[in-house]
């Protein structure tokens, strides 16, 4: 029951660039500029989030806002070139693989500088590291990549030692993606409540500069970043300042049409056909344009959780897919802007001929599996009941009112069959805990895409009872 997302229309190129990469090598080629090198800094960026971050930190918090943040704060071991997808040097200025692709040596280049002035060490990377694996953080969803490494060993203060403990294709993406946090500043703190609503200034182009809980956040650029030396680094990190304002989604709109906001990503479908026909887009005062690229693209859909008794039996999970029109559902209320999926990770059979058939409408086979699951008897209001007499009755959490017109359907749906399901609203934060706490039936969920495909993290069952984890079904 998963729709692709509306693709999103704008990627911040000149802001953030993400550390992943397929290729190996100790040493970057001559690099080129990212952005442009003739761009002119200055000014401020103006966009709108849809919720406020629960936390900014990154370890801790996995939303797409957090992490934007996070990224701009605290720069990585390595980064990536965005067209070439070859790793750059960054905090790292060489790093070493050796020949049984285990050991894994990163040195730091010595003009890499915190905020404060104080020089990034290899004590400083062996302190991120602890901080993710300890057991009393809040960082299990780190500890599922970093928990395949060792301890790393300091060999003198710019170099350090990662030996895995089995290879594994994500290893170097794991190591030279990571954040690495300054050990003067976090260390002795309350890691888990400490770096919620403020981050000590790190040693990326931003720093968390305003704060207004629930209201808004800004970034402002440092005037000392180090890493503006490096050659890849011209024209990139030009704003001057960077402000997300909390804004309900349809309220958004309007503020970005009388020129509140920037950039606005439209992600309703409706909208974008039949709001856009007015005279400031036919001028082009405002641009309206999709943007196609090879971004890894993520998906929406319904998450069943499957530690709850209800839903442990397929056929059950089953039925519910058959009773879901998502046919009818895109084209009428996706004008057609979204499609179906045949799995959860599609690009992972993206070569097989007809490797998932696609789960059809079709109220008639979802009664037959709930038969045949023991569903067979009615209560007085003409819901089924199991064995025991208890009725099939779920709820389903989700955090807008978007949401309603895309469930709707699909309540009535069910009821036609005798299931009773109930929606509930609620705000994002509390979303967002019940979710980390797999306190729910089933509930709208998003799943971003990787670069680099690895189902361990979100579909492991080995991983299902971590809390604050990702697997949300189980």
């Amino acid at each position: 029951m998963a729709m692709r997302r509306f693709n999103r229309l704008f990627i911040l190129i000149s802001i953030i660039v993400f550390s992943l990469t397929i290729i190996i090598r100790a040493e970057s080629p001559k690099s080129t500029p990212y952005g442009d090198p003739h761009a002119v800094r200055g000014g401020q960026l103006n966009l709108h989030t849809s919720a406020f971050p629960k936390s900014f930190n990154g370890f801790t918090t996995a939303s797409a806002d957090t992490m934007a943040v996070f990224g701009l704060v605290y720069d990585t071991l390595l980064e990536i070139h965005p067209v070439t997808l070859e790793y750059e040097p960054l905090i790292a200025k060489t790093w070493n693989i050796s020949d049984d692709k285990k050991v894994f040596t990163f040195t730091i280049d010595p003009r890499a500088k915190w905020a404060d002035g104080k020089p990034i060490t290899a004590a400083d990377v062996k302190f991120t590291y602890d901080v993710i694996m300890n057991p009393q953080n809040l960082t299990s969803v780190m500890r599922l990549y970093y928990g395949r490494i060792k301890e790393p060993e300091i060999i003198n203060q710019y170099t350090i030692k990662f030996t895995a403990k089995t290879i594994h294709f994500k290893n170097l993406e794991a190591l030279a993606g990571l954040n690495i946090i300054p050990k003067h500043l976090f260390e002795g703190k309350d890691f888990n409540k400490s770096f919620n609503m403020s981050l000590p200034a790190g040693s990326g182009p931003y720093i968390l500069s305003e704060v207004k809980e629930g209201r808004y956040f800004v970034l402002t650029r440092r005037k000392n970043y180090w890493a503006d030396q490096l050659p890849q680094h011209r024209g990139m990190y030009n704003f001057e300042k960077i402000k997300f304002k909390v804004m309900d989604q349809n309220v958004a709109f309007e503020a970005f049409k009388k020129g509140e906001f920037d950039i606005y990503d439209e992600i309703t479908p409706k909208r974008w056909v039949t709001e856009t026909n007015i005279e400031r887009f036919q001028k082009n005062w405002i641009v309206k344009q999709k943007i196609f690229n090879y971004s890894p693209q993520g998906f929406l859909g319904l998450a069943i959780n499957m530690r709850r008794p209800l839903f442990k039996d397929i056929r059950v999970r089953q039925a519910l897919c058959h009773l879901f029109d998502r046919k009818t559902l895109i084209a009428k209320m996706r004008y057609n802007e979204s499609r179906p999926l045949l799995s959860y990770w599609p690009s992972l059979y993206s070569n097989q001929e007809n490797a998932n058939q696609m789960i059809d409408y079709n109220p008639v086979k979802a009664k037959e599996l709930l038969q045949e699951a023991g569903f067979t008897r009615l209560d007085k209001d003409g819901y089924l009941i199991d064995k025991t007499g208890k009725r099939f009755e779920f709820t389903i959490l989700h955090y807008s009112d978007n949401w309603e017109k895309y469930l709707t359907p699909y309540v009535e749906s069910c009821k036609q069959v005798g299931i009773k399901v109930n929606l509930e609203l609620l705000s994002w934060a509390t979303f967002q805990k019940k979710m980390e706490e797999y306190s729910f039936d089933v509930a709208v969920a998003g799943w971003t895409g990787q670069l680099f495909d690895d189902p361990e993290q979100l579909w492991y069952s080995k991983h299902a009872d971590e809390i604050g984890g990702t697997n949300y079904p189980g």
